[in-house]
């Protein structure tokens, strides 16, 4: 909530941050469906700031070619819908940030658990959405309405 712009890099340090937390060197965790799947995170996201930069944030992912998200996927040797899984969840993240954002700069206290933040991100989610973010989620709902046939 303190950063102006959330980017690859940030996003990077904080997968970095959680697999290197006390928790995944109990014997065993590291076999978690959690630490897998951040490690598997990893592998993307440090191949997006090897090939795009790490001052990249959700507007230019948002932008990408595809001709650019192939190469990301032959850098991180992962297919196409994992990498696009990995873009999706760092614009999700960046999203989260600018409702916290909102929230810190208005004076709205910030949730302290997951169903604060779910709650904030239905509340302010709207308000800090760009037009662009409002129309992919309009069509977002109603292929999802139409079982993916819109």
């Amino acid at each position: 909530a303190n950063s102006p712009t959330w980017t690859v890099k940030m996003f990077a340090d904080e997968i970095n941050e959680t697999l290197s937390s006390w928790t995944t060197k109990i014997p065993g965790a590291s076999r978690t469906a959690e630490i897998k799947a951040a490690k598997e995170t990893q592998v993307v996201v440090n191949a997006m700031v090897e090939n795009l930069g790490d001052k990249v944030t959700a507007g230019d992912i948002a932008r990408l070619d595809r001709r650019q998200k192939l190469k990301l996927v032959i850098a991180c040797k992962k297919p196409m819908d994992e990498v696009n899984s990995v873009l999706n969840s760092f614009r999700q993240m960046e999203m989260m940030h600018r409702i916290l954002r909102y929230r810190k700069e208005n004076g709205i206290p910030l949730p302290t658990d997951e169903a604060g933040l779910k709650n904030a991100m239905q509340k302010d989610g709207i308000k800090v959405m760009t037009n662009q973010e409002k129309q992919e989620m309009r069509e977002a709902y109603s292929k999802m309405a139409t079982g993916g046939k819109a």
